[in-house]
């Protein structure tokens, strides 16, 4: 029997990518001919999800206590539960690993449109050629999550070895596939993205979930960060911030009432009047997760996040509490000293303006550019500190210390970053440096699991659904 199908196993995916087009188009069928045609796919709802928020369950910033009241841990499904202790087997044949199959179908509603809306009917070459720029940067997005979710971290020596994940770049269903190596996918998005800042417009169409020349810049800058090529990474966020540089004063925002709750237009969102991900300043492409909430309400910060924060801080007050409703019977903080993660309101998982900021800053620090790589820290904490303990950081208060400094950074980012879906990847290209390399312990059930640094656990098994019609592939050790 011919072995074909990277993303169904039964029919299970792409099949489902058509049933969405007759979700959204009351039609037997929908094809698309027509200049118009091809960009309204890229409003469809299906391309506005990015990511598993799940999978920071794997990280340090994670805690998920037993016990009731305030249990976290057993109301995970038994997948949620595996990832956070540490079992790459997390998902079986039956179950569905969203990352893996909601990824690869966006990437197929992205190559029918990189495939095919050059010879559609209407519209002008530059306008064809800005639509198909937009879903090279969205196809580019997803194949860079999907290989640091299933393989090692890039590394330039094993590169060009190491088993990554299948590149799809045509629309066909039928087509056989093989895990491409690491290298090839990266290589790959960096010429879609490479391809797709020459067209892409100043500014976003419709809405913040369509794409902009400065997301194209800042997406090459997080490659090269995880790369390690820290010049090419600063000189693309030097780009990006160049077209895209708002940060929002969260000392403006506030704790409203008790949420979350599900948006109704003109109301807030959530238990703060932080903007949601498609409105929010800082957003250059918006992305949310398929539950827009993420991880709120279902996680509490490590003590190691939580040693990280005070009450200064608003990222701690607004995005966290001490239980749920913010005055509950149960109180984490009495309890476990730490404060269970809400966030609730549709945020930004994509591409934002604090991550350029932080990765500009730690490139500079890579460089010892110690003045440089402070002043893009303290902008940023000047729009998260509350004005009256807000102080500068200089290279003097860090003794002057490259490694302090780097440190600064990278804490601060770990601060900005939580329960965004950064953290596992920061993780794996921490854990090649020995000076950032760490263990991580998550306690449950009575037991202690440890993930160690440069662990083969850290990649999640191929999804069986798909590997099973591919006996070809691979697997994870």
């Amino acid at each position: 029997m011919r072995t074909k199908y990277l993303y169904i196993a039964l029919l299970l995916v792409i099949l489902s990518s058509c049933n969405k087009f007759l979700d959204i188009v009351p039609k037997d069928k929908f094809i698309p001919t027509t200049v118009e045609d091809y960009e309204n796919m890229l409003n469809f709802a299906t391309v506005t999800t990015f990511g598993d928020f799940y999978e920071d369950l794997i990280t340090d910033d994670a805690f998920l206590p037993e016990g009731e009241p305030g249990n976290l841990y057993t109301k995970q499904r038994l997948n949620n539960r595996k990832i956070y202790l540490f079992d790459k087997n997390a998902f079986g044949e039956g179950d569905n690993d969203v990352i893996w199959s909601e990824g690869y179908k966006r990437i197929f509603y992205f190559n029918t449109v990189i495939n095919n809306v050059l010879d559609a009917q209407g519209g002008s070459e530059a306008a064809k050629r800005s639509v198909r720029a937009e879903a090279l940067l969205g196809r580019a997005l997803e194949h860079l999550l999907l290989v640091n979710i299933y393989a090692q971290h890039y590394d330039a020596a094993t590169a060009a070895t190491e088993p990554g994940v299948p590149l799809v770049l045509e629309a066909d269903i039928s087509a056989k596939h093989r895990r491409n190596t690491v290298g090839e996918v990266y290589n790959q998005v960096i010429a879609d993205l490479q391809e797709a800042i020459k067209d892409l417009p100043l500014n976003n169409k419709l809405n913040k979930f369509r794409a902009r020349k400065a997301g194209g810049y800042a997406l090459l800058s997080r490659v090269y960060l995880y790369m390690g090529n820290y010049e090419q990474a600063l000189a693309n966020a030097n780009e990006a911030l160049g077209l895209y540089s708002t940060l929002a004063n969260m000392n403006n925002y506030k704790v409203i009432i008790p949420g979350p709750f599900p948006f109704v237009p003109g109301a807030p969102v959530g238990w703060t009047d932080v903007p949601r991900g498609i409105d929010h300043p800082e957003t250059i492409v918006a992305r949310t997760f398929l539950r827009p909430f993420g991880l709120g309400q279902d996680v509490c910060a490590s003590q190691e996040l939580t040693a990280l924060f005070n009450n200064d801080d608003k990222r701690w007050t607004l995005y966290y509490a001490n239980g749920w409703p913010p005055a509950p019977p149960f109180n984490y903080m009495n309890r476990y000293g730490v404060k269970i993660f809400l966030r609730g309101d549709f945020f930004s998982n994509a591409i934002n303006t604090p991550e350029l900021y932080l990765t500009r800053a730690e490139c500079k620090a890579r460089a010892n550019d110690l003045g440089g790589a402070l002043a893009d820290v303290n902008l940023l904490r000047q729009n998260r500190i509350v004005p009256a303990a807000y102080t500068e950081v200089t290279a003097a208060s860090l003794d002057n210390d490259p490694l302090k400094v780097l440190r600064f950074v990278l804490d601060e980012r770990r601060r900005e970053l939580a329960f965004t879906g950064m953290r596992v990847m920061d993780l794996k290209r921490l854990n090649k440096d020995p000076r950032f390399a760490k263990t991580i312990k998550h306690v449950a059930e009575g037991k202690e699991f440890i993930l160690e640094p440069n662990s083969p656990n850290y990649l999640r098994q191929i999804w069986p659904a798909a590997s099973v019609m591919n006996p070809d592939w691979k697997l994870n050790p």
